[in-house]
This record gives structure tokens, C-alpha cells and sequence, in this order.
């Protein structure tokens, strides 16, 4: 009996494919079938749906609209459907003479998604079929229809970071363009500026040049817009501990707020929170370094191919910077889709703990990006099953608190990913060994 083999293209192409599929099936759903079973299947999903799509870029779109107007759009803009004021970089505002506004909101956003879809298949491909199970269910999880839904600018971002990454395979001045694709997303958004951590593995002299021009290049824009920076930072989406929101705050906040509710002492809430942050980024740090103790793992990490090494670099670099900067809405996990294809390549290692820490950590990724369609599906099924609200509200404690803790310890291993990756660069070496010469030469 012949065995059957899946072809190499469903490998490559297999995940995008599906998604775009899917894609085109519910543009059509809105546009010409049931807006109510487009509505259920996007609830379903862990998606709660604006009365229309795309409604992240109309917003950005109504910024320039109204900045061409001479309209201050910061705090508030009256041309948004929603009035929001506009929280990112003031930098997208010197792009206003684009000649696109609210009207533009379906093509563009459409357009957007689609070439969003279609750079997934840039992506190293999986090699095996479990591979292929766990980066379809990545492609197709709540974190990626959400960013979809709304074509929020991150898929934009994700698109330069993205760009950035595929053009360190090249020579030094496709490189040097990646960089600057990079810088571009660090002036739009902000948090991206991590992503540049991967001018690290260019020769001392290189890296200096770049690292120059890159620190220039953010004093020119802090001079510019500093005032404005200033006034849209206090937009930036916070809220509560409990929701989509991932962040290194959500965990010993939420338990320092009960503390404080239960004591009735403001002071205790911020010992407690502080004292519980403080040892939750210890033990992070701690498993940091017994990973990089692990010596398997920094070969491991060397064996990757050069994309997958520099995308996992990057995805780790935007996510452990947006955790530890504060509260980040759920759509930015689509960067976890940039970390996932080193990972899996990591657990086809001889080594079993390395097959057990590759697989394990994309195992728990794959389920953080589903994490909000799970806890629907949690609340949904307690009230299905009319479980009295005490039990209900511990099952759902204890569902957070796995979640919370399964992001400290992804982000973790994405530490060490990143740790290894600068320690073992050419210009910390250099560095290194330059102290090393100096405490000779002093003894």
C-alpha cells in the first residue's frame, strides 16, 4: 500500500491559504450573506465585532483626514467615528498628504489584510504535520482575526518588521534598508523600536554606523515631537488585569488590588503588587539563566536557520518589550506568529528536553493567542450548566491564573532567546574581550 505524503507547497503554503480562504468566505458572509452568522462566528471565536469592520483603520485614516484640515487630532478626532484621540507616534500625521480618508476605510482595510495573509507564506514553513497543525491553529487564532477584524496599523507594523527581518539574509545595503524599514515602524508605533535589537549581529564597525544613525535618528524625532509624544501617551489603551490586555502588570496588580480590597489599606495594595512584580521578574530572570545554563540550548539556538533564528529574535524582542512596557490589546500577539517556527524547529532536536521546552512553549503560545475565545467559551459553558456564581467565579480566577502565569513563562524563554542572541553577538564579544585585556593589563 502506497503511503500518502503531504505535498511541500501545503507545508509552505498551507496556513496562509487556509486563513485567506477563510478570509474571503466571511468578506462575502458580510457583504452579501447573514451579517447576523458573520456576527456569531466572530463571537464565537472570541471576537466581539464593531458594528463594521476595519474600524482600527479608520481611525488612523481619520487622523490624516482631519490633520489635512488642520484639525488637532491628539486628543480628540471629530472626523473618527468613535472621536478617539489619536495614541500613536505624530510622526503618521507627516503622512497626511496621502490622499486617503474615512471613505477609504474598506479597501484599504481589506487590502491591508490581504497582504497580510499572503506574507504568512514568507514565513520558514513547518516540516512535519504536527508542525503544520500548531502553526494553522497560530494563523487562525483569536489574536490574528482580531487584528484582522479590526485592521489595526499593527498589521502594518507587522509587515515592516517582517520586511526587516526577510532582508537580513541579504548583502549589507538590503540589510541596511531592513533597518531602516524598521526604524520607520519604531517612528509609527513606538514599541517596535525592540525589533532593531537585530543590528546586533553585524560586525563591530557595522553596528556602530547603524547604531549611530538609529540613535540620531530618534534625538532628531524627540526634539521634533516631544510635546506631541507627551500628549498621546496618555491614550495609550489601559484598563483591567482580567481581560485581553497581556502585560507583565496584569498578575501581581490584579492580586495586589484583592490584597488591598481585603485589608482595606491602600498601602498594602502597592507593597503587595510591587513585592509580587519584583518576584515574578526574579524568577523570569531566573529561568532566563537556567536556560542559557542549558548548553544545548544556545547550540540549538545557533543550528536554526538564518530566518528562523532572526524572526524569532524579533518576534521574542517585540513581545518581552510590549509585556514589560505595560498593558498591550491582544491583537499584538500577532507577532507570536514570528516566534512560533523557530520553536518548532527547536523540538525536532535529538536532545528531549529541548523536543519537550520547543514544542511545550508553542503548545502554551498556540493556546495564549486562543486564550480570549477560550474564556468566552469557559463563561458560556458555566452558564450553560447553571453552576452557582461562587464556583463560577473561582473556575474563571483559576483560568486567568493560568493564563497569567503561561505568559511569564513564554516570555521567559523568549528572554533567553534574546539574551543568547546579544551575548553571542560580535560586538558584545568585542566588548568583552576589550575588559578582558583591560583587568589583564591592571593586575
Amino acid at each position: 500500500m502506497r503511503e500518502w505524503k503531504i505535498p511541500a507547497c501545503a507545508y509552505r503554503f498551507g496556513a496562509a491559504g487556509s486563513a485567506l480562504l477563510l478570509f474571503f468566505g466571511m468578506s462575502y458572509l458580510y457583504r452579501y450573506g447573514d451579517r447576523d452568522l458573520y456576527e456569531h462566528i466572530l463571537r464565537s471565536d472570541g471576537v466581539l465585532p464593531f458594528r463594521f469592520p476595519f474600524v482600527d483603520i479608520s481611525g488612523a485614516l481619520a487622523a490624516w483626514e482631519c490633520a489635512r484640515h488642520g484639525v488637532d487630532v491628539i486628543l480628540s478626532d471629530p472626523c473618527d467615528v468613535l472621536h478617539r484621540g489619536y495614541n500613536y507616534s505624530p510622526a503618521w500625521m507627516t503622512l497626511s498628504v496621502i490622499p486617503l480618508g474615512v471613505e477609504d476605510t474598506t479597501w484599504v482595510g481589506w487590502g491591508l489584510d490581504i497582504i497580510f495573509l499572503l506574507s504568512l507564506s514568507l514565513l520558514p514553513p513547518p516540516r512535519r504535520l504536527l508542525d503544520l497543525v500548531l502553526v494553522l491553529a497560530a494563523t487562525l487564532s483569536t489574536m490574528v482575526v482580531f487584528a484582522l477584524e479590526r485592521a489595526n496599523p499593527d498589521i502594518l507594523v507587522f509587515l515592516l518588521v517582517l520586511a526587516t527581518g526577510l532582508l537580513t539574509e541579504y548583502r549589507l545595503f538590503m540589510r541596511l534598508f531592513g533597518y531602516f524599514l524598521g526604524l520607520v515602524a519604531a517612528l509609527i508605533k513606538y514599541y517596535p523600536a525592540m525589533v532593531l535589537v537585530v543590528a546586533f549581529r553585524e560586525q563591530v564597525t557595522t553596528f556602530r554606523l547603524v547604531g549611530l544613525a538609529i540613535v540620531g535618528a530618534f534625538a532628531v524625532f524627540w526634539v521634533e515631537y516631544h510635546v506631541d509624544i507627551a500628549r498621546g501617551l496618555p491614550n495609550i489603551a489601559r484598563g483591567p488585569y482580567n481581560t485581553d490586555l497581556f502585560s507583565a502588570q496584569n498578575l501581581p496588580f490584579l492580586l495586589g488590588e484583592v490584597a488591598g480590597n481585603a485589608t482595606a489599606s491602600p498601602l498594602v495594595e502597592r507593597v503587595a503588587a510591587r513585592g509580587l512584580y519584583a518576584a515574578l521578574v526574579g524568577a523570569c530572570v531566573a529561568i532566563c539563566w537556567r536556560l542559557l545554563r542549558f548548553g544545548e540550548l544556545c547550540a540549538a539556538l545557533a543550528s536554526l536557520s538564518g530566518l528562523e533564528r532572526v524572526l524569532l529574535v524579533i518576534g521574542s524582542a517585540v513581545i518581552v518589550g510590549c509585556f514589560f512596557a505595560g498593558q498591550s490589546v491582544g491583537y499584538r500577539g500577532v507577532f507570536l506568529l514570528l516566534v512560533v517556527p523557530g520553536l518548532l524547529t527547536m523540538s525536532r532536536a535529538s536532545r528531549l528536553e529541548l523536543r519537550n521546552l520547543g514544542l511545550g512553549t508553542s503548545g502554551i503560545i498556540v493556546l495564549l493567542m486562543w486564550s480570549e475565545c477560550l474564556r468566552f467559551a469557559l463563561s458560556r459553558a458555566l452558564e450553560r450548566f447553571g453552576m452557582s456564581e461562587a464556583l463560577v467565579g473561582q473556575l474563571q480566577i483559576q483560568f486567568w491564573l493560568l493564563r497569567e502565569l503561561s505568559w511569564w513563562w513564554s516570555v521567559s524563554v523568549m528572554l533567553a532567546v534574546l539574551a543568547d542572541f546579544v551575548l553571542g553577538s560580535p560586538a558584545v564579544r568585542s566588548m568583552s574581550g576589550l575588559v578582558d585585556r583591560l583587568v589583564t593589563r591592571a593586575r
